[in-house]
């Protein structure tokens, strides 16, 4: 037989819990001497190895007693069941997980060539986006705000995707004075069709879009509609439909946590 510490080592737990499943009638040694030291038999490792597991997978010690439980053989089924559910749930989430860090990973992994402050002309392919009721009012905490509301009705892993984000303003003909109280919307690029009080879908279409890549502050980005507002007018072009504002390192977190660089963009006319 092995006294309680050599137990525990053999199966890499501590004294401490035996002590307390000893206490709560979760798991009792083999025998207990008069002087009040515990010892355990070899097999009783198995018996253990399966109740730690039990725990690690989030089973109360109440759960664990009736499922060990030789009394009532209905109840520890219904618990069993129960928790093979929880664990292919959690197998579910772990693989979504999974798949949003790859597809996060790589856009890391795929560098897009920057133009900083100097417009350039792109060709640009469908994408839909979804986006939130329209805004009037970008102070920060409405930003803020919103941008809560907007990711908690979307699935929690959106935020982690790498998938494109930022915001689209009603900003026709690239007018600067006009930016700070444009209306705007957050927009994330969807995977999934959605469609709510709070979040609808918008296409950004297909097409030769003008574009500057700024800094992101109020003044860069001023200046930045600026430089496009003069190509248009140098190039004698016709903007489309609204101002495109992407992000181009992360997915924001918080107006005071925003992306580095920001792509302002508007679709060509023609």
């Amino acid at each position: 037989m092995l006294k309680i510490s050599a137990f525990a080592k053999l199966a890499q737990t501590t004294r401490r819990t035996l002590i307390l499943y000893d206490e709560q009638d979760v798991f009792k040694p083999a025998t207990v001497s008069p002087e009040g030291y515990r010892f355990y038999n070899y097999d009783q490792l198995y018996e253990l190895s399966f109740i730690l597991t039990l725990r690690k997978l989030g089973l109360s010690l109440d759960d664990i007693k009736q499922v060990s439980s030789d009394n009532d053989k209905k109840s520890p089924n219904a618990l069993l069941t129960n928790l093979q559910d929880r664990v292919d749930d959690q197998i579910y989430d772990l693989l979504a997980v999974k798949q949003s860090l790859g597809t996060r990973m790589a856009a890391v992994n795929t560098e897009t060539p920057l133009h900083r402050d100097q417009p350039y002309i792109y060709q640009h392919h469908t994408q839909s986006f979804w986006q939130s009721a329209t805004l009037h009012d970008c102070s920060r905490q409405q930003i803020a705000e919103a941008f809560s509301k907007f990711y908690k009705q979307l699935d929690p892993l959106v935020s982690i995707n790498g998938k494109c984000s930022g915001f689209v303003l009603n900003l026709p003909n690239a007018d600067a004075a006009n930016f700070i109280n444009a209306p705007f919307r957050l927009i994330k690029e969807a995977t999934t069709p959605i469609s709510n009080d709070f979040i609808t879908t918008i296409e950004r279409p297909a097409g030769n879009y003008l574009a500057i890549d700024i800094d992101n502050d109020d003044t860069a980005i001023c200046n930045g509609i600026d430089l496009l507002h003069q190509y248009v007018m140098t190039h004698k072009l016709t903007l489309r439909g609204p101002l495109w504002q992407i992000n181009m390192n992360e997915d924001i977190r918080l107006p005071e946590a925003t992306t580095a660089v920001l792509r302002l963009e508007y679709l060509l006319e023609g």
